[in-house]
């Protein structure tokens, strides 16, 4: 990590040394800073959400966000970001909630433009799911929307987070206090009345509207204008602005964006079921890797038909190999189509022999023998190989692929912090490192320390106590490159570091002769 962090990230990392490494920031809001981190103990990515300290000053911005990660922390569903601690030290007030390795479903939208129907009913489906779970316990989002339902990378899970102003059984502002977020709110919200989870079913609906059309329902030039709309102005069809979605869920959608919750659907089970009957059965592949699979199988087919003509008649292999080549263009067509839209390889080739599981289960199920099941997934096992991957490589030639966000390291935490420390003393001027020419060894001695206890299974004081003399480094150099640190400020972190690596050195020295006399 040698760029330059926030004053946020080295004031939170100095409370939440040991337990907490903080990696990155990954992004802002009207009401928190989100910054990826480690667990040390678990071992495990979390998201860290922390209110700036100007905003904590205000007693009524803190209660709120303190009421956001208590009301979701009563909250486990697998469709629900889960929050694992709610925090306070000082103008330091935060919560540590699951990492979602993913983006936003408005980000999903902007990065690709409006979702086919079928992906836009699975994020609905689940999203009703966890909404009905949330209101059977009482709690009303009353803030849903595209920024605040998360997409899994690799599973295209949909997660609802941010249940900042979230209403918890009766405890409502009072009447014409109007929260909420103006593109999706409901009649009654906007209005400022009571409301219940049919509120949330509509800003479902306006959710998915978006989804679907890359727009909301209404549009307006100001915020008054658009809550008056909400309230006294049908909403349009979704057919309106898109073809190519079916009726029966253009209908789906009209139904929650009902003015009266009376008409709308009564829960979100409700919905989830209606959604399910449209769904009908479940696709295993994207429609667009499933595109190039048919392409590719043709395309593989004319192949092998072309070789064998070849071999037979030379006159009809002109005529095929012009066919073969003309397949073969549109297959490299629709490939550079899945790369430019930000598939890699390794997603295709997941997707693949997933379909080609599905295909022997179905084979085994009509009592097919083991090679037949074994060529029904024949053509995919092919492509998600070394021709797939060679394939790819030729396709994506010079064609620019959107930009992916690095995904966080496997290593355990200790590792990653290790490199991150040496990454900013390398960044640190000549000068300063000539002085702290010891630190990468005490690095190194503290990465092996918290490696070993964490093998031993220790994952207690001395572990955080190795992790937190690590991140103490990390900091304190971190604060030379911010100008807010001397030399003799790192000299004694150093000095420090180098202590506690002792003291763990002895230890560990002392339980291996322990147990070579035990052995004996």
């Amino acid at each position: 990590m040698t760029s330059a962090v926030s004053p946020e990230f080295l004031a939170l990392q100095e409370v939440v040394a040991g337990r907490y490494s903080i990696e990155r920031e990954l992004g802002r809001g009207g009401m928190g800073i989100v910054l990826l981190a480690r667990d040390v103990a678990l071992d495990r990515l979390v998201a860290i959400k922390l209110l700036p300290p100007m905003l904590a000053e205000s007693r009524e911005r803190r209660d709120r966000f303190l009421q956001e990660a208590r009301t979701a922390a009563g909250l486990s569903h697998p469709n629900i970001v889960p929050i694992h601690a709610v925090e306070e030290h000082g103008d330091l007030v935060f919560f540590v909630m699951g990492f979602v390795d993913g983006e936003t479903l408005r980000e999903r939208v902007e990065r690709v433009g409006p979702l086919s129907p079928r992906e836009v009913m699975r994020v609905v489906q689940e999203v009703a799911w966890a909404l009905s779970y949330a209101h059977q316990r009482g709690v009303v989002h009353r803030d849903v929307k595209p920024e605040n339902i998360m997409l899994e990378r690799d599973t295209g899970r949909a997660l609802v987070t941010d249940f900042g102003i979230a209403q918890v059984g009766e405890s409502a502002e009072a009447p014409g206090h109007v929260v909420g977020t103006a593109r999706y709110l409901s009649p009654e919200q906007a209005a400022g009345e009571q409301v219940d989870g049919r509120s949330d079913l509509y800003s479902l609906g306006a959710t998915a509207f978006f989804a679907l059309t890359g727009r909301a329902p209404f549009e307006a030039g100001n915020v008054p204008a658009l809550l008056a709309k909400h309230v006294s102005e049908p909403a349009p069809a979704v057919t309106q602005f898109r073809t190519g979605v079916p009726e029966k869920l253009s209908g789906v959608i009209s139904r929650c964006l009902e003015k009266a919750p009376a008409d709308r659907y009564p829960s979100g089970e409700k919905l989830a079921e209606a959604i399910g009957e449209l769904r009908g059965r479940e696709l295993r592949a994207p429609p667009l890797v499933r595109g190039f699979l048919r392409n590719a199988e043709v395309t593989t087919a004319v192949f092998f038909t072309a070789a064998l003509v070849s071999q037979s008649a030379n006159g009809a292999s002109g005529f095929a190999n012009f066919i073969l080549i003309a397949l073969f263009v549109q297959l490299v067509a629709v490939a550079r189509r899945l790369l430019r839209v930000g598939y890699t390889f390794d997603d295709i080739r997941a997707a693949l022999l997933a379909e080609a599981r599905a295909l022997e289960e179905e084979a085994e199920a009509a009592g097919s023998g083991k090679f037949m099941r074994r060529v029904n997934g024949l053509w995919n096992r092919l492509w998600a190989g070394w021709v797939g991957r060679k394939f790819f490589r030729l396709a994506g030639v010079r064609l620019k692929r959107p930009a992916r966000r690095a995904l966080p390291s496997a290593d355990a935490t200790e590792l990653v912090l290790g490199r991150a420390a040496v990454d900013v003393f390398e960044a640190l001027p000549a000068p300063v490192r000539h002085q702290l020419a010891a630190a990468p060894d005490v690095i190194h001695r503290l990465e092996r320390d918290a490696e070993a206890l964490r093998r031993r299974g220790d994952t207690g004081e001395r572990l955080q106590t190795a992790v937190a003399a690590l991140e103490s480094m990390r900091l304190g150099m971190l604060r030379m490159q911010a100008g807010g640190a001397t030399m003799d400020d790192l000299t004694e972190d150093l000095e420090r570091a180098r202590e506690i690596a002792d003291r763990i050195d002895a230890e560990l020295e002392a339980r291996r002769e322990v147990k070579e006399l035990l052995r004996r």
